[in-house]
């Protein structure tokens, strides 16, 4: 439904609640929180341009230190001290104000804190946009492995201003295009082929084509996340090219490339895996590496990689069950299937003509 210019998507999960889409939504947020307990977490990075408006939501305020390395179980115990400090409860409101860090991070801890406390996401990424803030996954790295400690913890509500991504570094910005791309492969060819179309208008932040994306991709994974919320079925389609991904961003301990950068170049091994297989023509995994280049996305790791390491940190994935690697694999551009079964010498052919 439309109010304004703000677009209010409802995500009927139990218990139901909404995203809400637009600019400058300031006002709407301090009517959301009005009269609550708000206890603000967001990271170096975004205190330095938002101080003002983050005192405005709240006084009581947690910075961490700003990067993928802070989202592990250290930070974690800092924010449950600075919780318990401030003498928060389980009916206080705890704003995640952020990236995908800080989403996950700030996510978990609402969730673990007093068995739940509530949440709202107030992503500033266009990666947390339109992926990681919906949903309700949360969770932090351990071991050397990506969010292997987490849990499903749906917020109160989800705030997507596009303002923020005016601020939004460019590299940083780019990346993400990775994760929208990612929902033209998987269910939305008609997505996929604006994004096509788009990408001049995209690179150059035109609020009209953004605001379409954004609002396109949110909805695709809404309505993935209403049938299978906890991830036992088709929710695992959200993870195409991201067990290729994680492998990477592992053995790179997280510095080399960011998320959506190590994404795309999983999206092009995985394209390439379904070719082999016979799911995909050499044209259509070709349009993938064309529009993820055109968007400045890596397509190919810029470094020597051993297929064994990285197939070996593969079988760690989530997505596996009792040991079996598993895949998801798109059918040409638009559909998606989980497979598994595939012989490692192929996936690891895979990995090793990727450089």
């Amino acid at each position: 439904m439309q109010t304004g210019d703000i677009r209010q998507i409802a995500v009927n999960v139990n218990p139901k609640y909404s995203v809400f889409v637009g600019e400058n939504l300031k006002d709407e947020i301090i009517e959301f929180i009005r009269d609550k307990r708000v206890f603000v977490i967001t990271d170096s990075n975004l205190f330095s341009f938002y101080r003002d408006f983050l005192n405005e939501l709240s006084q009581h305020l947690f910075v961490f230190e700003a990067g993928e390395e802070s989202k592990n179980i250290n930070t974690l115990m800092k924010i449950y001290d600075f919780l318990l400090d401030k003498s928060a409860d389980r009916h206080s409101l705890i704003l995640a104000f952020g990236g995908g860090v800080v989403g996950d991070i700030v996510g978990f801890a609402a969730a673990t804190y007093m068995r739940g406390a509530k949440l709202v996401q107030l992503p500033t990424s266009l990666l947390a946009m339109v992926d990681s803030s919906i949903g309700g996954k949360t969770g932090i790295n351990y071991g050397g492995y990506k969010n292997i400690v987490g849990s499903f913890y749906q917020p109160e509500a989800v705030f997507v201003d596009v303002g923020f991504l005016k601020t939004l570094p460019e590299r940083e910005y780019l990346s993400a295009f990775a994760e929208v791309v990612k929902y033209g492969m998987i269910r939305d060819k008609k997505l996929f082929e604006f994004l096509e179309n788009s990408v001049d208008a995209l690179k150059n932040r035109d609020l009209d084509s953004l605001q379409f994306v954004v609002e396109r991709s949110i909805k695709n994974k809404v309505e993935i996340v209403v049938e299978d919320e906890k991830e036992k079925n088709i929710r695992a389609l959200l993870n195409f090219g991201h067990t290729f991904a994680h492998a990477i961003e592992s053995i790179t301990n997280y510095k080399r490339y960011l998320h959506g950068e190590a994404v795309s170049i999983g999206m092009v091994m995985a394209s390439r895996l379904a070719e082999k297989l016979g799911y995909m023509s050499r044209d259509e995994s070709d349009r993938l590496k064309s529009l993820l280049s055109s968007l400045g996305l890596p397509v190919q790791v810029d470094f020597h990689i051993k297929p064994e390491q990285v197939y070996e940190i593969m079988l760690k994935d989530k997505k596996n069950r009792d040991g079996v690697l598993r895949f998801v694999l798109t059918v040409g551009i638009g559909n998606s299937i989980i497979t598994d079964g595939i012989a490692r010498k192929v996936v690891e052919e895979v990995i090793g003509a990727n450089e």
